[in-house]
Parts: C-alpha cells; sequence; structure tokens
C-alpha cells in the first residue's frame, strides 16, 4: 500500500478545496425541506460549483450522473438524485465533493427532514459522535486501526450496523479514492501508521438494522433494510492535531 505525502504547496490547495466544499454542502443542508426534491438540490450544488469556479467532482465520476450522492431513508449511500419531493420525516444524506485546479475536497452529512423523531436524532448524533471520535484518534504516530475502531465502539455502543464494504479513503490530487481505505470496522490487515501530510476521508455509515445491503437497479444506490446515517470530513495528518479541511463555515 503506497500512501502519499502530501508537499506543503498540495496541502494549501486541498485547504481550499475542502473549505470551499464544507461551504457548498453547509448551502445545501439549508435548503432541505418538506416538498424539496433531491434534484433541485443537485441544481443547487451545480449553481454553487459555478459560483466558486470548481468542478463538481462526483459529475460523471465512473458514470455517475449528477453532483451530489442524495441518499433518501435507506439508501446509505451514493444515492441518485429524484424528482421525487421530500417529505416530513424523511432522513437524507447528502454527499459532496469539489475539485479545484486537481485538488478535493469531500464532505456529507445526515439531516431530518422537517421532523424530530427520536430514532432519527439519535442515528444522526450516533453517527457525527463516531467520526468526531475517530478524527481524535488520527494523529502523527498512531494506526488507522484506532480511526476504525472509535467508529465501530461508537456503532456497537448503540446497536447500530455498520456495512463491511464500505468507507473512507485516500484522497490524491486528481485522485477521489486513492490508499488507504479507512474502514469503519476494525481492521488490522492494513494498520498504518499515520504521517504527517497524508490527506483521507473519514466517513462512517450506520445502518438502524441489520448490516445487509443492495444495489438497486440503477447500479448506484446501496440500499439497506431500515434507515441509516452518513458523514464525512476529509482532514489531514499535522504533526499535532488533526486538521479537519472540510469544516462547514459559512465564510470561504
Amino acid at each position: 500500500m503506497l500512501v502519499y505525502i502530501k508537499s506543503k504547496e498540495e496541502i494549501e490547495g486541498f485547504k481550499e478545496a475542502g473549505r470551499i466544499a464544507g461551504r457548498i454542502l453547509n448551502t445545501l443542508l439549508e435548503n432541505v425541506k418538506v416538498g424539496v426534491t433531491t434534484i433541485d438540490l443537485d441544481n443547487i450544488a451545480l449553481a454553487e460549483c459555478e459560483k466558486y469556479k470548481v468542478i463538481p467532482t462526483f459529475l460523471d465520476y465512473d458514470g455517475f450522473p449528477a453532483a451530489i450522492c442524495a441518499s433518501v431513508n435507506n439508501t446509505l449511500v451514493h444515492g441518485i438524485p429524484t424528482n421525487v419531493p421530500l417529505k416530513q420525516f424523511d432522513i437524507i444524506s447528502i454527499d459532496m465533493g469539489v475539485t479545484l485546479d486537481g485538488f478535493i475536497g469531500d464532505t456529507a452529512e445526515t439531516v431530518e427532514v422537517g421532523g424530530n423523531s427520536i430514532e432519527h436524532r439519535n442515528l444522526i448524533a450516533a453517527c457525527r459522535s463516531s467520526l468526531s471520535l475517530a478524527i481524535c484518534e488520527a494523529k502523527t504516530g498512531c494506526r488507522l486501526s484506532k480511526v476504525s475502531s472509535a467508529i465501530q465502539n461508537v456503532a456497537k455502543r448503540n446497536k447500530y450496523s455498520i456495512p463491511v464494504e464500505y468507507g473512507g479513503h485516500g484522497i490524491d490530487r486528481n485522485i477521489l479514492h486513492s490508499d488507504p481505505f479507512v474502514s469503519n470496522l476494525t481492521n488490522h490487515e492494513e494498520d498504518l501508521r499515520l504521517r504527517p501530510g497524508m490527506i483521507f476521508a473519514i466517513e462512517p455509515m450506520f445502518i438502524m438494522g441489520g448490516p445487509k445491503i443492495i444495489i438497486a437497479k440503477n447500479g448506484w444506490d446501496i440500499v439497506a433494510e431500515t434507515h441509516t446515517a452518513h458523514c464525512e470530513h476529509t482532514i489531514l495528518i499535522t504533526d499535532g492535531d488533526p486538521l479537519i479541511l472540510t469544516q462547514r463555515s459559512k465564510n470561504v
């Protein structure tokens, strides 16, 4: 496994791409309302990319037909936007990537639509908590398995399932998915020791029921049997604490 260490100049490029990705995702989340379609959200993402002069990373990636992955209810990830209006108590995960001169920012968040379901609130809170705890473990000298373990422990404690096949990933210039694979389950086969200059995306995915998933007929939507949550940040390993590159500030 070869993990590319970024130069100081490259890190600045990834920082800018991450800031823009976080800003656009924040705008998308503000527009999640009852009656809005996920195609509406995709159009907003396209307009925001034009505004910030960035390329939507996911559009045409291996043939994916949209700027965002919009995964509703039991769609775990890779949801293709549709014309179906969002309803109260739906739960939606939005995954957004942008490319700026080859530098990529990748981020995701899950929210409930116009409601306050205790089950959804607990699921989303656990997913977010696992991401925060995993980021805290991503320090120079630590093993990647500690990042995975932080996510797995939160899921286990709250009795949520984790899909084996999907997780986070390294990010290189012009390459959305590179080594290492950042499992949400403890994995010692590729137990990388973290070093300054590594950049990767951590993305917990929780399922309220069992871990069984299928690929939908459209070839993209990854569907579970019950509702799901997915959140993600792109981070930089530093000499000190890890740096979140995709913070959702309103100011870029």
